[in-house]
């Protein structure tokens, strides 16, 4: 384990580092890329740009679900930000599935809430589209504020953390596994009378679908193959789709790949799970296609054990690389899929490490067919109007996000989440309160 803090001085002195480490990083100091207007495949949106908001945990919701006044604060900065779109944070598909007793989700008695929070994000942005992420939690649920996980199989590499000891978990039966589908089909639905524009079923991050995906050692219909373990995520955007595909367009945040090893990690090489294995990747994705969906919002690996995979920082703790190879890796694994690929839109990840050079390392990216699209989580907690500054070339240094991963301290201390260091008035006391006194 190291620290790498960010020393560059300039963009070609972020260029030869990463040259030395025999990794690629895109540039094209020609920003117009960022300003490209695609269209988002099975659908009739345009977008207004190639900059999106990644989706991002608030951790602001009543206990009913319903979103704040802190939640709608968030959404409008996101919103007047100049991104061509809001991806939101996740929407939990059931009570039991929430991460923290503070997640958003929709019921029939909260809906007017979401109602407005829909409309006041389409009135701010000009109408720009806002897609709803659907997830169960599954081994990191937590609905009360504490842990109770919901697991399909022991999985020893969790073992040695502080989520939980595998040998006192029951594992998820079948019957509710069967009855997961509905539960989706009944959030998609309010989701579409609440005014978003597209529907994300989420598998990534081992939350329960991403869990799935890797189910070898599970027996019965939903472990084994790859038909029984791609059922339940093909079921439910099987069902999405058939309701809801003239209504919205539908996505997914998608884990391209675990990188965890065999039996735990989906799409990974045998002999080296830190490589992808596109064989069961391209399948799924091709399947995804197929049942409608024209939009992945790629990540990898998971924040709980390998964050350095899926958010590469340079501060917040040792890592055990460079972050320059771990922001490489995602770049090129993105495109790899996205060549695979060529009419989905596929959102690429892990550009706020790159802070004042994002903007030339996005539109590198886009240029040279690695992605879509190029989407921003944690530089939006931080600077909301990072797109329109991009965009437009003057983008500020002393806004950006500096990957110092206190935002994500908040959030694991299931407690209100946004930039200490940006937005200090509402979450540098949280963050002191929560976090410093550990």
């Amino acid at each position: 384990m190291a620290q790498y803090p960010f020393n560059y001085r300039s963009l070609d002195d972020l260029l030869s580092a990463a040259d030395k480490l025999g990794v690629s990083i895109p540039c094209s100091e020609d920003l117009s890329p960022l300003a490209r207007t695609p269209k988002l495949p099975g659908s009739d949106i345009t977008l207004a740009n190639s900059l999106i908001v990644h989706p991002m945990e608030g951790f602001d919701a009543d206990f009913d679900g319903s979103p704040t006044d802190l939640t709608t604060r968030r959404y409008e900065r996101f919103a007047k930000g100049g991104a061509s779109m809001a991806w939101s944070e996740a929407i939990a598909v059931c009570h039991e599935g929430q991460s923290s007793a503070h997640q958003l989700r929709i019921t029939k008695e909260n809906l007017d809430s979401f109602k407005r929070l829909v409309d006041r994000y389409h009135t701010l942005s000009g109408g720009k589209p806002f897609i709803a992420q659907l997830t169960h939690s599954g081994r990191f649920s937590a609905p009360e504020g504490t842990l109770h996980p919901l697991v399909l199989y022991k999985n020893p590499l969790f073992d040695a953390t502080k989520f939980h000891d595998h040998d006192e978990i029951p594992l998820v039966d079948d019957a509710y596994l069967d009855t997961l589908p509905e539960l989706y089909a009944e959030q998609a639905a309010l989701a579409v009378e609440a005014g978003f524009d597209g529907i994300d079923v989420k598998a990534c991050h081992k939350y329960l679908l991403g869990e799935t995906l890797a189910a070898f050692d599970r027996e019965g219909p939903y472990g084994g193959s790859y038909e029984n373990r791609t059922k339940l995520f093909r079921t439910i955007i099987a069902d999405t789709a058939r309701e809801f595909g003239n209504k919205v367009f539908l996505a997914s945040r998608f884990n391209l790949y675990d990188a965890m090893e065999y039996p735990y990690g989906f799409g990974c090489r045998r002999d080296d799970p830190m490589i992808p294995d596109f064989t069961e990747i391209d399948r799924l994705v091709g399947e995804m296609k197929a049942l409608g969906i024209g939009c992945i919002n790629i990540t990898m690996g998971t924040p709980y054990l390998t964050p350095h995979i899926n958010r590469p920082h340079t501060l917040g703790g040792e890592i055990p690389e460079d972050p320059l190879i771990g922001a490489a890796r995602m770049i090129r694994w993105t495109g790899e899929l996205q060549k695979h690929f060529p009419d989905i839109a596929v959102v690429g990840a892990g550009y706020s490490f790159f802070r004042e050079y994002a903007p030339y390392v996005a539109a590198g990216a886009i240029r040279d067919g690695l992605t879509t699209l190029v989407g921003f989580g944690r530089m939006a907690f931080a600077y909301p109007d990072f797109a329109k500054d991009m965009i437009a070339g003057q983008f500020d240094r002393k806004r950006t996000c500096v990957t110092c991963s206190k935002c994500t301290d908040i959030m694991r201390s299931h407690h209100t989440t946004g930039c200490p260091l940006r937005d200090q008035e509402i979450y540098l006391p949280l963050y002191r309160e929560f976090c410093m006194k550990k």
